[in-house]
């Protein structure tokens, strides 16, 4: 069974100008919306299992129950994570995605990073590849395939999350590729560090494999 959390809204004095990524989005009505969907309510958000940081294994530890890693079905992917449970809904939040904040352009080359937009024209990335500072999306693997894709990446509050997009059935690997507001709020440079890097297998590819 999944320890779900569900976010409990805020109270907001000033919402006029509210932040691009202050929005969530709704698979069901497919609207944004800020803390909480009209229709739906409040979002679920997967609790990640505490571990205390600089654990040697803390990325594999912090995993959700009902989550595996294990072989990844992507031919070289190396490790993927799967459902061992039961089917995951759509709507649901992982993340935030963990690692070191960093503004060194050398983080988005090791394959385990996410750009994160501070700005116009101002970046940061948190990179996953130390595993003592890693929780365990960092073994999650993309696919470029619309059918397989069981999950998106999209920015909040300057974090990395993961959504569900597809029910995620028992024994299926966890797939993600970007959201369409995440590649827009990234502009020029999303197309320079990970479109570009995708020019791979036209069918699946893992983290290792875009880099």
């Amino acid at each position: 069974m999944y320890s779900l959390q569900e976010r409990k809204g805020h109270v907001y004095l000033e919402v006029s100008d509210p932040q691009d990524d202050d929005y969530l989005y709704c698979e069901k009505c497919q609207n944004f919306f800020i803390d909480s969907c009209d229709m739906h309510g409040p979002p679920t958000f997967v609790k990640d299992t505490e571990v205390d940081k600089g654990h040697p294994n803390h990325a594999a530890l912090t995993l959700p129950p009902g989550l595996r890693i294990r072989p990844s079905g992507i031919p070289e992917a190396g490790l993927g994570v799967w459902n061992e449970a039961s089917a995951l809904p759509v709507g649901l939040h992982f993340g935030p995605y963990e690692g070191q904040i960093t503004e060194d352009e050398e983080a988005g080359n090791n394959g385990y990073s996410w750009l994160i937009t501070k700005g116009r024209n101002c970046y940061m990335y948190v990179d996953g590849k130390d595993e003592s500072w890693a929780n365990w999306m960092r073994y999650v693997n993309y696919t470029r395939d619309n059918e397989k894709q069981n999950l998106v990446a999209f920015q909040y509050r300057k974090q990395i999350f993961y959504r569900t997009c597809q029910v995620i059935r028992p024994d299926c690997e966890l797939l993600v590729w970007c959201s369409d507001e995440y590649g827009q709020k990234l502009g020029s440079k999303w197309k320079r560090e990970l479109t570009a890097a995708k020019d791979g297998p036209e069918d699946l590819v893992g983290w290792d494999a875009l880099y």
